[in-house]
């Protein structure tokens, strides 16, 4: 019986796994699109503003959020009255998120309204404050086995609002403001969708859920912050300590590291529902399963986005000499992610998440104190070598914590994947500069990883399953 039901969830699994995939593919599919053309169509300090604006978005986002999707998605499967408090949780996130995102376009309003930079950054905490709706809507979705419309969410709230950023600087003028704007009304549409999706739910009809939120929301913080700048934080640091410039440069290739982060962020909606969900008699076994799943597609993937890095930057950038070796540095930190999800997601499921909120800002904090030298002196290439060895780190410490003398096994396995992944990237630098020749590099290297990754599917995953 227990083996029927694991085939079963097996199969749900690799079926919700594939829409939440395709979603991102075609998400990051939106943004290639868009990118060529706005970096041309607007200047480097204005897309440095916008580059900043969304970046901005993004990380305190998630810093707002401070785990409660999560929490949203395991609560559903306690017993009782888990669902009702799992959408009580997502109304607490939904309102938060939102007083947070009035209070902080005030605030902007009132003491630097006047400043160019000011306007764009008001649209982005405006969209801050909506997203709450669209992040509790979308940990429901999850936990309900319903990943299209977790996917269509996450398209509109990304693509759809950089496409209407973009359509509104070509229509009415080449500004960061006007692309924010319209970037704003898209993600407002979008969180409307989600309220009809799932209807949120009145906070008194469900007793100790404020309490309850603020215990799981405050410690982690700390991690919840830590994260989001080690995943796009440079933008920031390169922005106060080197030039906006030099931000929007690096920006415009971050597209390599959100990339993979983006494809194994989908996939880990199914490891965390197969791993949250488990019997107690396959738990073990589903532990190690995911786990090695999880870093032989951090590999796959990270391979395949370092090989088309440099004919990705000729595309997305201007300055393909300059920005091209950094393309194809930034995916190095895959493995590593990986491994911080589903030790994450262990950690969850224990309930001992309060260390999350010392592993990630130590880690935050020695790759600050490595790169802020780099970023000084704009060494671009530098700084995105520090962030993806941060990220291995993290992942390496996040695994020790989260699975202890079982971890041991699996660090080697991905610390030997990471270091096969850097050596690949060491060859394709002596790969010349061309657009020939970026095309080969990249022919070579998809084909190459997506035979690895049929190699896997047939032998690989069921060694471990």
């Amino acid at each position: 019986m227990v083996g029927a039901t694991e085939t079963h969830a097996g199969v749900n699994s690799r079926r919700s796994a594939l829409f939440y995939v395709v979603g991102s593919l075609l998400q990051g599919l939106g943004i290639l699109i868009i990118q060529p053309f706005a970096v041309r169509v607007l200047s480097a300090e204005q897309w440095g503003l916008v580059s900043t604006s969304v970046v901005t978005i993004q990380v305190i986002v998630v810093l707002l959020s401070s785990g409660l999707p999560l929490e949203i998605t395991r609560m559903w499967f306690e017993a009782g009255h888990g669902e009702q408090r799992s959408l009580a949780l997502h109304t607490i996130l939904l309102l938060g998120t939102l007083v947070v995102g009035v209070v902080a376009a005030a605030v902007l309003l009132l003491f630097n309204g006047t400043a160019a930079a000011t306007l764009p950054l008001v649209f982005a905490v405006t969209s801050i404050g909506l997203t709450g709706s669209i992040l509790g809507a979308q940990a429901v979705l999850r936990a309900q086995g319903r990943p299209l419309p977790f996917v269509a969410l996450s398209i509109g709230s990304s693509v759809v609002a950089n496409c209407a950023g973009f359509l509104a600087v070509v229509w009415w003028g080449a500004s960061a403001s006007l692309y924010m704007m319209a970037y704003a009304v898209a993600v407002a549409l979008t969180a409307m969708v989600a309220l009809v999706l799932v209807h949120p739910v009145s906070i008194g009809s469900v007793q100790g859920i404020g309490s309850h939120a603020a215990r799981i929301a405050l410690p982690l913080l700390p991690h919840t912050g830590a994260l989001m700048l080690l995943t796009q934080g440079a933008v920031w640091l390169l922005a106060l300590a080197a030039s906006v410039s030099d931000a929007g440069r690096y920006g415009a290739v971050l597209i390599f590291a959100l990339g993979p982060i983006t494809i194994l962020n989908a996939l880990n909606n199914a490891w965390m529902t197969d791993m949250m969900g488990a019997l107690d008699g396959s738990r073990d076994l589903i532990q190690r399963s995911t786990a090695r799943t999880a870093i032989a597609i951090a590999l796959i993937v990270g391979v395949a986005a370092s090989g088309v890095g440099l004919f990705g930057s000729f595309v997305l950038t201007t300055a393909p000499d300059q920005l091209g070796p950094i393309a194809r540095t930034l995916p190095l930190l895959s493995v590593g992610y990986a491994l911080f999800l589903v030790s994450s997601n262990q950690l969850y499921i224990d309930r001992r998440t309060r260390v999350l909120g010392i592993v990630s800002p130590a880690t935050m904090l020695l790759a600050l104190a490595a790169s802020l030298g780099f970023a000084l002196n704009g060494a671009l290439e530098s700084v995105a070598v520090v962030n993806t060895l941060a990220f291995i780190l993290l992942g390496v410490s996040s695994t020790v914590v989260a699975f202890g003398r079982k971890s041991l096994v699996l660090v080697k396995s991905s610390l030997l994947l990471a270091a096969l992944h850097g050596t690949i990237i060491f060859v394709l630098a002596l790969v010349p500069s061309t657009l020939f020749a970026s095309l080969v590099e990249s022919a070579c290297c998809i084909i190459g990883a997506g035979g690895a990754g049929v190699y896997w599917m047939r032998h690989g995953s069921k060694k471990y399953a």
